[in-house]
């Protein structure tokens, strides 16, 4: 710059004055020194001014490039859209393609199953797989489709087992319903839909059921009041009533301190025709999961021989927390259900496998640090879980802990650990007690009724999703 150089020359001249004797330097000759760096010290002045007008004209310059740039790459993708919609229609394909999200999930699991007086634990390989869209009718309303994986049709399950000689295995529909939704606040739900009510990460509601039925829903807001009603099909039956469950929820979403979220919710879920009714899947009365059972005639509905001992109008309340902690996020999580209708009760000719009444209450606590999400990252969790005998409908809770029904507690222990993006490994690990209300005939080691069997299960999973 040129004013660097001036700089320098009226340093140069302070120098040589101070370097050169008192006696030399006369009065005219300092005057004229004075002048001098008056001079320069003014040119230096105009020149900084100078160069504060060259940045300014850069900066004008260089923000109207960007404006160039910006509204050039906006005409580039308003192209390259107009570019594909022609394509499309070229090819015969059409712009309704944009309106399609497509979406799939596929699980290889090892699984180990060790229950106390059996013969021995089982080892089993099992595949999960999971594809379909979410298709966008108009600006309101959505379906969403989906196929998976399933032995037998079982609500609770869409794994496979690695068996049977290579075979093909099934592919059955998993859900199929349509989403209006005319405002950010309300929404209508009908078909075979994700849960309609909120959850925690309890093992009250196995994860892979998809209710059938109708439900609405309607929310204040990010924060604030929701609420939603829900009625659902559990068996539809031609010449007898049909079993069902109507329920509620209403509850607060709301924020604190950094970045925390808190939930609390109450719901209410009553269903109808199922005491002296079979609503199990195929109707099968092993598949009661824990619940109580008869052949009494005076509970038992004409023409059926074996069925739900209670009726089950179940009050559910949960809280959640949403934190972080040293930086990683948190979840804390409580859950606590009764049914007001468990009153059956059973002596029978061994008192081990008597039936008090009253077994209505299910409660369950836990937590989940860190999240494996992004390539690297990991997470841990734990809950604890006590579900007595006809606290639940069993047809709701999870098919793995406690074996998969009511009349159980124990811990679970989870860890997570992602590879990659959508790449995971999961490891899951029951600690469980089943029988803790009513014995469970055995015949190992030697046959007897026992209390509190040890229930332990080992999942290790590879998750991909896509």
């Amino acid at each position: 710059m040129r004013h660097k150089s001036v700089q320098w020359v009226v340093m140069a001249i302070l120098a040589a004055s101070a370097a050169a004797p008192a006696a030399a330097v006369s009065a005219s000759d300092l005057e004229a020194l004075k002048s001098q760096l008056a001079a320069l010290q003014l040119r230096l002045a105009e020149l900084e001014r100078a160069q504060a007008a060259q940045q300014a004209q850069v900066a004008e310059v260089r923000a109207a490039t960007d404006t160039v740039v910006a509204a050039t790459t906006e005409q580039q993708e308003a192209i390259d859209r107009t570019t594909d919609t022609l394509a499309q229609t070229r090819a015969g394909i059409g712009p309704w393609v944009s309106a399609f999200t497509w979406k799939g999930d596929l699980r290889y699991r090892n699984e180990t199953i060790d229950q106390e007086y059996t013969l021995t634990e089982r080892n089993r390989d099992r595949i999960r797989a999971r594809f379909g869209f979410v298709a966008k009718v108009n600006d309101t309303v959505k379906v969403e489709i989906q196929a998976t994986t399933t032995e037998g049709g079982d609500s609770r399950s869409s794994n496979q087992t690695l068996t049977n000689v290579s075979s093909r295995k099934a592919l059955d529909l998993d859900t199929a319903y349509a989403e209006w939704a005319p405002n950010a606040s309300w929404k209508l739900t009908f078909g075979k839909m994700r849960y309609p009510w909120a959850r925690t990460a309890t093992y009250f509601y196995d994860n892979d059921i998809n209710p059938e039925g109708v439900a609405a829903a309607w929310q204040q807001g990010a924060d604030g009041l929701f609420a939603s009603a829900f009625y659902t099909q559990l068996a539809e039956r031609g010449t007898q009533a049909d079993s069902n469950m109507a329920g509620a929820q209403v509850g607060w979403r709301g924020g604190f301190g950094d970045g925390g979220r808190y939930t609390l919710a109450a719901a209410y879920f009553d269903h109808g025709a199922v005491q002296g009714y079979n609503p199990f899947l195929d109707a099968n009365i092993g598949k009661a999961f824990g619940n109580s059972t008869t052949t009494s005639a005076a509970i038992c509905r004409r023409g059926i021989t074996a069925c739900l001992a209670n009726d089950y109008d179940v009050i559910d309340v949960f809280g959640e927390v949403q934190t972080s902690l040293a930086g990683k996020p948190l979840v804390l999580f409580a859950e606590y259900a009764r049914n007001g209708k468990a009153d059956y009760a059973f002596a029978s000719a061994s008192p081990a496998l008597n039936i008090p009444s009253g077994l209505d209450s299910a409660y369950t606590a836990g937590f989940t640090y860190g999240k494996a999400s992004n390539p690297g990252t990991w997470e841990f969790g734990y809950l604890y879980q006590k579900v007595e005998k006809d606290a639940l409908f069993g047809q709701w809770v999870d098919s793995d802990f406690a074996g998969g029904a009511t009349d159980g507690e124990g811990s679970a222990i989870k860890f997570g650990y992602a590879f990659a993006r959508n790449w995971r490994f999961n490891l899951t690990y029951m600690l469980n007690k089943t029988n803790n209300d009513v014995a469970a005939a055995v015949t190992v080691p030697v046959a007897r009724t026992v209390l509190d069997r040890d229930y332990k299960r080992l999942q290790l999973d590879l998750n991909m999703s896509f």
